[in-house]
C-alpha cells in the first residue's frame, strides 16, 4: 500500500454487475494528482517544493485527462508568508492552474480578512461545502460543489475543512459545519445531480476521513491535515493523502466504465495508485524561476545576521511542546520586555522552526520569522492569579499528546505533576519569586491568538486588554529587536517549569 515510485493495482469496484450492453463510450482513465500541506515553496535536500510538484502535474497532463487537486494548508506557515501573508503561494498556484482546492485550517492563520483576500486572488476553483459566513452564506469566491465533465463522464467534487479550525487558527466568526454530515449530504446530492464519480477534497483528521469512507460519502477521498503518506482502498472507496511539502506526490488513476442496459446506467471503476518520490523528479523550469524570484526577494529582506547564541537553541516539536526550552525562554522574555509585563506565556505550538541552533550559531532575521511564521503579535493583558492558574492548567492538560498549547513562560516558576488528571496538574506557581495570589491582578504578555481563546486558552478571552492587537508588534520583531540589541544571547532552561 505504501512506497515510492511504484504503481499499485487494486481490485475492481462495481456499483452494478457488468453485463453486455451498449457502452456510453470506451472506458476513460482520469488522473488525480494530489497535494496537501505544502507551504514551503522551495525544495529541501532535493525533495519537495512547488517546482517539482509542477513537473509531476505537467507530465500527467501530457498523458491524458488530469485533475490537479489541493487538499489545503498552504498560505501558512512559512518564512515568506510571515511577511506577505501567503500572496506568493496563491501566485504560484495560479500559475500551476489548480483544478480544485479546499481550504485547510492554516488558511485562517492570519485571520478571516486575509483568508478572504487570498481566496479572492485565486484564479482556480476553491470548493468548500462546510465553511459558512456568520450569516450562513457561502464565502465569497468559493463554491459549494463542482461538477466537471470529461469525455462524457461527470466528476463531482465537494470540499470539507476540519471543524477544529476555530481552535487551531484565527477564524473569527466563520462557521465550520459538521464534516461527516455535510459529506454524506453532498455525496448524495452530487449523485442525484448526475455525478458518475464523486470526489471529496477534504482537510480533515484521519478519523473523519475514515468515517467518510465507511459512510460511502464519496468514491475517492483526497485528504490533508494529518500529513500522512497514504493510499487506502477497502473495495468500495479509496482514500489518499500526500504527506507534506510535496516531498511525495500521490497520483491516482481511475479507469471508469459507464454502461447502460434496459434503461439503467451502471458505473464500474478501477483505481491505480502511484506514489512518486520528488527526489526522482526534475523541477519544472517555469515554476522554479518563479520560486527563485520570491526566494531572492526574501533573501534580501531577511537573511541578515542579528546576533549570536552562546547556548544551544532547540525548537524541535517535542522540545517546545513538552519541556522548558531555551528558545521558548528567549521568546517569552522578549515578549515580556516588549510590553513591560510582569509575566509572559506563549504556546509552544507557535514555535515552528523544528530545528537546532548549536552554540555559537549566527542568528538571522530569517531564523526568527521561520520560528514564528504566523504573524502573531504581543498583546498585554490584565489577569487575576486565578485566571493565570487556569491558563496554566490548560497549557499542561495535553502534554502527553505533544499539543501546541504547552506553555513557554517568563517571570514564572511552575511545578507540575503530570500524573494528575488534566485540570489538577499545577502544584504551585511563583511570580517573580512570590507565591501566586489568586485575587491579585497581574500583567501578562501573550500572543493575540491565545488572548482570543486559541489553543484552548478560552480563559483569557475576557481579560482586559492593556495593549491590544491593533497596537501590538509582531512577536518575531520583538525577538529580533532583543537579539539585535544584545548581540550575544545565552538563554537556557533554568527551572521555570519543574515536573514532579
Amino acid at each position: 500500500m505504501f512506497g515510492r515510485q511504484r504503481s499499485l493495482r487494486i481490485g475492481l469496484v462495481a456499483f452494478a454487475a457488468l453485463v453486455a450492453g451498449p457502452a456510453f463510450a470506451a472506458p476513460v482513465t482520469i488522473t488525480f494528482v494530489q497535494t496537501n500541506d505544502i507551504d514551503r515553496m522551495e525544495e529541501l535536500d532535493g525533495r519537495g517544493g512547488f517546482a517539482k510538484l509542477a513537473a509531476v502535474v505537467e507530465a500527467e497532463r501530457a498523458k491524458g485527462p488530469t485533475l490537479f487537486v489541493h487538499s489545503g494548508d498552504t498560505i501558512s506557515p512559512s518564512l515568506l508568508s510571515g511577511i506577505d501573508k501567503g500572496v506568493h503561494i496563491i501566485d504560484i498556484l495560479n500559475q500551476m492552474k489548480v483544478d480544485v482546492m479546499t481550504p485547510g485550517n492554516h488558511e485562517f492563520d492570519f485571520g478571516p480578512d486575509v483568508f478572504h483576500a487570498r481566496i479572492g486572488e485565486a484564479t482556480f476553483p476553491v470548493v468548500t461545502s462546510n465553511i459558512r459566513e456568520k450569516d450562513g452564506s457561502q464565502p465569497k469566491n468559493t463554491v459549494d460543489e463542482k461538477i466537471v465533465e470529461i469525455e462524457g463522464l461527470k466528476i463531482g467534487f465537494y470540499g470539507l475543512t476540519t471543524e477544529d479550525t476555530p481552535v487551531v487558527a484565527t477564524a473569527g466568526d466563520t462557521v465550520f459545519q459538521s464534516s461527516i454530515e455535510t459529506g454524506k449530504a453532498k455525496g448524495k446530492s452530487l449523485r442525484d445531480a448526475g455525478a458518475d464519480f464523486v470526489v471529496a477534497v477534504v482537510h480533515t483528521p484521519l478519523s473523519i476521513d475514515m468515517a467518510l469512507v465507511r459512510n460511502r460519502a464519496a468514491d475517492l477521498v483526497l485528504s490533508g491535515h494529518d500529513e500522512h503518506l497514504l493510499a487506502f482502498f477497502d473495495g468500495k472507496t479509496a482514500l489518499t493523502e500526500s504527506g507534506a511539502q510535496a516531498e511525495d506526490i500521490v497520483v491516482t488513476r481511475v479507469t471508469i466504465d459507464k454502461t447502460e442496459k434496459d434503461g439503467k446506467t451502471s458505473v464500474a471503476w478501477q483505481p491505480h495508485f502511484e506514489i512518486i518520490d520528488s527526489a526522482t523528479v526534475t523541477a519544472d523550469p517555469k515554476i522554479a524561476a518563479v520560486v527563485k524570484s520570491y526566494q531572492d526577494k526574501l533573501d534580501a529582506e531577511l537573511k541578515v545576521e542579528i546576533g549570536t547564541t552562546e547556548t544551544l537553541l532547540d525548537s524541535r516539536r517535542a522540545t517546545v511542546r513538552g519541556e522548558e526550552a531555551a528558545i521558548g525562554n528567549l521568546i517569552a522574555d522578549a515578549m515580556r520586555a516588549s510590553v513591560g509585563s510582569e509575566i509572559a506565556l506563549v504556546n509552544g505550538g507557535s514555535i515552528r522552526g523544528d530545528r537546532e541552533y548549536p552554540a555559537g550559531s549566527k542568528l538571522t532575521r530569517a531564523d526568527m520569522f521561520s520560528e514564528m511564521p504566523f504573524g502573531n503579535k504581543t498583546v498585554k493583558l490584565a489577569v487575576t492569579g486565578k485566571v493565570l492558574q487556569a491558563a496554566l492548567e490548560t497549557g499542561f492538560s495535553l502534554t502527553e499528546a505533544a499539543a501546541g498549547r504547552f506553555p513557554q513562560v517568563s517571570g514564572l516558576v511552575v511545578e507540575v505533576d503530570l500524573k494528575q488528571l488534566p485540570g489538577m496538574r499545577v502544584r504551585s506557581v511563583t511570580v517573580n519569586g512570590a507565591p501566586l495570589d489568586p485575587e491579585r491582578k497581574y500583567t501578562l504578555a501573550t500572543n493575540d491568538y491565545m488572548a482570543a481563546g486559541g489553543d484552548g486558552y478560552v480563559v483569557l478571552k475576557d481579560a482586559a486588554r492593556l495593549v491590544s492587537a491593533v497596537d501590538a508588534k509582531l512577536i518575531a520583531s520583538d525577538v529580533i529587536d532583543m537579539v539585535t540589541a544584545q548581540k550575544t544571547i545565552a538563554p537556557k532552561p533554568e527551572g521555570r517549569i519543574i515536573f514532579r
